[in-house]
């Protein structure tokens, strides 16, 4: 038996999430077209005859302003590097080696062997130009990374939208581990992640979803009560950070909370397997993106 920690890290919106839930047959982590929906670290769970991977698909790394929700984004990241026995970095060939420098940074601190996942390789024929930049750009890393105790060993091209490639990673990362018994014991686990926590998550998606470009940014979700039976009966509250935003989250008559719900609902039902009602709530909690007592207080801890 084999197991160990694989982290997940990189630029955002380069298809951290979508690789994780492909691998898992889940949507455990929530995925939308906008950059850095991802806030917290989450597990995803591998269990198979050969052992078990547990990933850790963290926020995208980005320039961080100081001591506000973006500076937590940026410590989940630090925190995943700490210790684990891969890592995947991921790459979107729309990037460019001026804006991976930062992720570059970061792997120099770190003590793993490290796969390169070049991600939409389903692209390359159509616009191969697009491409060129890559393999330069792994040279480079190999080249920086000498003498540090983090350890390139290869490149693969995958799809994490299709598929294609993905399992490579999976049987690559399983050749790396070292040998130990499974870190957790229940082999039909996929996330270490509440099923609080995933409902929140599934609102604050809906929330990227349904709303401007940047209000979501302003938006927590924290779950009031989470009560089993049939149906499900859970109350969330909304936190924005103005007097203005609550409106627009609610909407003329509450037509957009009420969209935010229902959606929300339907992909809860899903997780669950079981009917649900779910009220929505939104207050203002002014500036809680930028005071850490407030961001402590919806689970945002800044250290």
């Amino acid at each position: 038996m084999k197991s160990g920690i694989a982290a997940l890290i990189g630029r955002p919106n380069v298809g951290k999430s979508t690789f994780l839930n492909r691998v898992l047959g889940e949507s455990i982590s929530i995925v939308t077209p906008k950059a850095q929906t991802t806030r917290d670290q989450i597990r995803g769970i591998v269990t198979e005859d050969r052992g078990q991977i547990v990933f850790v698909d963290t926020p995208g790394i980005h320039r961080a302003k100081e001591g506000g929700i973006n500076e937590y984004m940026i410590q989940e990241v630090v925190r995943a590097l700490e210790a684990p026995d891969v890592v995947i970095y991921l790459i979107d060939p729309a990037s460019k080696p001026s804006a991976e420098e930062r992720v570059l940074e970061h792997l120099k601190g770190a003590s793993c062997s490290l796969l390169v996942v070049v991600n939409k390789c389903d692209l390359m024929r159509k616009d191969p130009a697009m491409f060129e930049w890559i393999a330069p750009w792994i040279a480079k890393i190999r080249a920086d990374l000498e003498g540090t105790r983090c350890r390139l060993i290869r490149s693969i091209e995958i799809s994490a939208e299709r598929g294609a490639g993905v399992r490579e990673v999976v049987d690559e990362i399983f050749t790396l581990l070292p040998e130990g018994p499974p870190l957790y014991g229940d082999a039909d686990s996929l996330t270490d992640r509440s099923s609080r926590f995933v409902v929140a998550e599934l609102i604050r998606k809906q929330l990227f979803m349904n709303l401007g470009d940047e209000l979501p940014y302003s938006c927590a979700v924290e779950i009031e009560s989470f009560k089993e039976g049939a149906p499900v009966r859970i109350a969330a509250l909304i936190h924005v950070e103005r007097e203005s935003q609550k409106g627009m989250v609610i909407g003329a008559g509450g037509k957009k909370i009420k969209e935010i719900g229902t959606r929300a609902r339907m992909e809860i039902e899903t997780l669950l397997g079981s009917k649900v009602h779910l009220e929505l709530r939104v207050k203002v909690l002014a500036d809680w993106t930028r005071e850490k007592r407030k961001m402590k207080g919806l689970g945002y801890t800044l250290e």
